[in-house]
């Protein structure tokens, strides 16, 4: 689809491609000195000693070292629970500078640091590992100089070649805008050179160590998609982006000690990425981590002016302070608008879609009260998460099942954006996935920002000619369709049914958060419909739609409680073509009103008109506007021509 009569705005980030890292490397796969326990000791209390002031853990991390924190930040969000053992305990060794956290071990901890030890000397390296066990990697190279005093000499001697070994494969076996390259050929590879500087094969790794975290930022918007296709793990990336841009400042070379402009504003995105998905209690959309398990990511969240910040928002928001200290600090809810427009003109923008890794993200602003809506399209299913204020009201799995004459259609393919759009009024995001019977589901998301309303719609449309006849309006579908749509509500929302309307109302027990209207339906509970919204068992809300050849079911939902006590009303409107009333399943209009707003929704399955609406003559796939019944005048909010 293209969208007339502007187009959605231009990104800053661009999607180019670089290639494979070379296929060859001059490395030496082991620690460049033979195993000599007549120099084990030596080389113990160099380890210990971490050689020269200004390289030891806290010189480098600050207050970040405290109790491992920053070698545990993401895990937490990424393994959607606490952080293991063996993670805590690796991430206290990796920034401890004396025995203290080697005394504090237990016997049990002992034995299992041992344990593990032997399963990475057997381990390799697969273009299939997840960041979490790619970040484990990390924590064991950086907790080598502890573990000398722990491991064996031989087990210890093993695990540092394979580390070098892993980041050797790594830097050959994985493209430059994966994050594995990120995280081993270019973190492992810095945190050897840095904590095992001793040994003569690790420092030499440096510099492609280097190469390997340029060129991944050199990815741009390619290596931010692919980070974003397990979202959960994001954190840890931004982590890892930040490790490495205080050791490229301890290890570069004099012409590479810091990072470029564009480097920079590269993993900027990546940290507004985080705080466009953070939830206002520090959590992460589509990971379920409890806030207390996710407390060193962010620390205290309370207000402040100025925003205090700490962990890893406080550190990722370095990358871009002008900017992302404002948009951390709204998304934790630590400071809002307050009706001042240069506040909100110096946050980045709100509608975050990454097509790649299917993750959308739909704020009306950044002040987190006015609330988010959050797609993941990647799978089957499409994952969504929808809060009111500060509270989820919808997260879960979003299902449609499709029944055409009766019987139950499967999906034929993955889910595919065909349609985006961002301005100051909507965010609109399309979806399609294809089905047997010959049909296709499409499905709009819309948010009309300033009004605090969000429309989700589903459509049945006929992909092929099977079954179709010809009418005085063209070729249509004869077959039954019934398309039943599964909202999952959040925890502890429950549904407020009126006693004459079909409307509905979504509370959390204290108070109304939204208002549910399911426009396909007829208003009042006395006669029939072709459309029923119900609460299930399973705490969804279920909207069952049935018709003739297509079908179109939107679903409007209020967001804006001033406007919960007026009265409303919504109506099915009459649409006329060459002097014929045109049949839903060819084309389908709403009129929704609460209080004296009114908004306008068209949408057409069949052909593009023209075709005449309350006066309003339109030539297009879909249109909305707000409604103004003082002189029948329609502001549009946006139009999409599916045409040209």
């Amino acid at each position: 689809m293209t969208l007339t009569p502007t187009t959605p705005k231009k990104r800053k980030r661009s999607k180019k491609s670089l290639a494979v890292a070379p296929k060859s490397e001059s490395v030496q796969l082991d620690f460049g000195m033979p195993l000599d326990t007549s120099h084990w000791d030596a080389l113990r209390q160099d380890l210990s000693s971490n050689v020269a002031v200004g390289r030891s853990a806290e010189d480098v991390w600050g207050d970040d070292a405290r109790d491992g924190a920053i070698y545990r930040w993401g895990f937490a969000t990424a393994m959607q629970g606490p952080a293991t053992v063996l993670q805590r305990k690796l991430a206290e060794l990796a920034t401890c500078n004396s025995g203290e956290a080697i005394g504090a071990l237990t016997a049990g901890e002992r034995e299992l640091l041992v344990e593990e030890a032997n399963g990475l000397i057997d381990g390799i390296f697969s273009d299939q590992m997840t960041g979490i066990e790619a970040s484990e990697t990390v924590l064991w190279a950086a907790a080598m100089p502890a573990l000398s005093q722990i491991l064996p000499a031989e087990t210890w001697w093993q695990c540092g070649e394979q580390l070098l070994q892993v980041r050797a494969d790594a830097s050959l076996g994985s493209d430059t805008t994966c994050p594995l390259h990120l995280v081993l050929a270019g973190e492992l590879g810095l945190t050897l050179a840095w904590r095992l500087a001793a040994l003569p094969a690790c420092p030499k790794v440096a510099f492609a160590a280097l190469e390997a975290v340029s060129g991944f930022l050199q990815g741009e918007g390619e290596s931010i998609d692919r980070s974003l296709v397990r979202p959960q793990e994001l954190r840890l990336i931004v982590a890892s982006l930040v490790r490495c841009e205080r050791l490229v400042r301890l290890l570069g070379k004099p012409t590479k000690r810091r990072w470029s402009k564009r480097e920079r504003e590269i993993a900027a995105e990546f940290a507004t990425w985080m705080a466009v998905l953070a939830r206002h209690d520090g959590t992460q959309v589509f990971s379920d981590a409890a806030v207390s398990a996710c407390r060193s990511d962010f620390g205290s969240l309370k207000k402040a002016s100025p925003p205090d910040l700490h962990g890893l928002m406080r550190a990722g928001s370095d990358f871009d302070s002008e900017t992302l200290v404002p948009a951390m600090a709204a998304a934790l809810g630590q400071s809002h608008s307050g009706g001042r427009l240069a506040w909100e003109v110096s946050l980045p923008e709100t509608m975050w879609h990454s097509e790649r890794s299917g993750v959308a993200a739909m704020l009306p602003e950044w002040d987190v009260r006015r609330g988010r809506t959050f797609l993941n399209y990647s799978g089957a299913d499409v994952e969504v998460e929808v809060t009111a204020g500060r509270r989820s009201v919808l997260k879960g799995t979003h299902q449609s099942m499709i029944h055409v004459n009766g019987e139950l259609q499967q999906p034929a393919g993955k889910w595919e954006c065909t349609c985006e759009y961002s301005d100051d009024d909507v965010h609109l995001i399309e979806l399609e996935q294809p089905f047997t019977g010959g049909v296709v589901l499409q499905r709009q998301w819309m948010m009309v920002r300033d009004d605090r309303c969000v429309m989700v719609s589903d459509a049945v449309l006929p992909s092929t000619q099977a079954n179709r006849k010809e009418t005085g309006l063209g070729v249509v579908d004869n077959r039954e369709i019934r398309c039943v749509s599964r909202l999952p509500l959040a925890a502890g929302i429950e549904v407020i049914e009126d006693a004459e309307t079909r409307e509905l109302v979504l509370s959390d027990g204290k108070k109304a958060r939204v208002l549910f209207m399911p426009l396909a339906s007829s208003e009042w509970k006395v006669g029939p419909s072709s459309c029923h919204a119900f609460l299930s068992e399973d705490q969804h809300l279920v909207v069952t739609t049935t018709g003739s050849g297509a079908v179109y079911s939107p679903l409007w939902l209020d967001f804006q409680p001033r406007r919960f006590r007026r009265k409303r009303t919504w109506r099915q409107l009459t649409i006329a073509e060459d002097l014929a009333i045109i049949p839903r399943h060819i084309a389908a209009a709403f009129r929704v009103q609460i209080g004296s707003e009114h908004w306008f929704v068209y949408r057409s399955m069949s052909g593009r008109g023209p075709r005449s609406i309350m006066g309003k003559h339109l030539i297009a796939d879909f249109f909305a506007a707000r409604f103004h019944p003082g002189d029948g005048g329609m502001e549009e909010l946006v139009t999409v021509d599916a045409g040209e």
